[in-house]
């Protein structure tokens, strides 16, 4: 996929020239100086470096929003080699699970949980050709694609080209542990009503794009493109979602809706609704739409 980018002014379009990287180091650092805004993601190391008998050096090593591991690397231009790194580092990180979460811990405090069952590798070039998405769609392993392009005017265009819905990792061996918590787990802890409720927004939230990406997580049910615009959690008599929203820049006058920028929640997001009724449902409809395309 090419990228085109163009200024719309005086309902004039004129085309902005691209720019490329001189070197593969400057991708890396501006990625890993905005990991946080892109992704979600926050960074632990760089250029972490693996003492086993075949080495390497991962690029970019980070924990998202969902407390999964991930690894980062990148290609000023396409090369068949970063796809074969990536499943080395997958396998080689669980592998060594220790090793991360001590380096985890020294980030994010002793207490964090880390969700081993949803790893990734984000694999970042300038350009990907159709077989490189044809083959991580045939591995089932959690590798992304993410493309990228340069343009004048410091303008940076990002395209998700594969996502990794419903895969967890199972790795080389045998699986003797399965995630516990999926979708149905959730709504398990509801009623007919708010699993009624869930089944709606779920069917629209899907809609919105087929680069979302839901991700069942222990507190709550996370909704992705290149991060989290939404997550859902189910009770008894309401659901609870947390929006990735600036509540400054949403009327917060309707009762459903809380700034929660300073209140303690599971999931990500600032902004709360509770739905307890069919009627609160397109109140909910609007924001999570408007999550998305902040997001995407």
């Amino acid at each position: 996929m090419s990228f085109q980018l163009y200024k719309i002014e005086n309902k004039k379009v004129q085309q902005l020239k691209k720019k490329t990287a001189n070197l593969e180091k400057e991708i890396q650092k501006l990625f890993e100086n905005n990991l946080q805004e892109i992704f979600g993601i926050t960074f632990l190391r760089s250029e972490y470096a693996i003492t086993d008998k075949y080495g390497g050096r991962m690029d970019t090593i980070g924990i998202d929003e969902n407390n999964s591991p991930v690894i980062l690397e990148y290609k000023r231009t396409t090369n068949e080699n970063i796809i074969n790194q990536a499943l080395f580092y997958l396998d080689w990180l669980m592998d060594h699970k220790g090793d991360f979460e001590l380096i985890a811990r020294e980030a994010a405090g002793n207490d964090i949980e880390i969700d081993w069952f949803t790893p990734r590798v984000i694999c970042i070039a300038e350009q990907f050709n159709k077989y490189d998405k044809y083959a991580v769609s045939q591995m089932g392993r959690p590798i992304e694609l993410i493309q990228y392009q340069i343009f004048e005017n410091d303008f940076l265009g990002i395209d998700i080209l594969t996502s990794i819905e419903g895969i967890t990792y199972e790795g080389k061996k045998e699986v003797t542990e399965k995630k516990e918590y999926d979708v149905n787990w959730h709504t398990k802890k509801g009623t007919n009503l708010s699993n009624e409720l869930f089944k709606e927004l779920q069917e629209f939230i899907l809609s919105l794009g087929e680069d979302v990406v839901e991700s069942p997580q222990k507190f709550y049910i996370a909704y992705r493109t290149i991060r989290n615009f939404a997550c859902i959690e189910i009770h008894k008599k309401h659901l609870l979602i947390y929006l990735s929203i600036d509540p400054d820049k949403v009327n917060l006058d309707n009762e459903i809706l809380r700034n929660v920028r300073k209140i303690g929640h599971f999931g990500t997001g600032d902004i709360e609704i509770r739905i307890e009724k069919p009627e609160h449902i397109n109140t909910s409809k609007e924001l999570l739409e408007k999550a998305y395309n902040f997001i995407s």
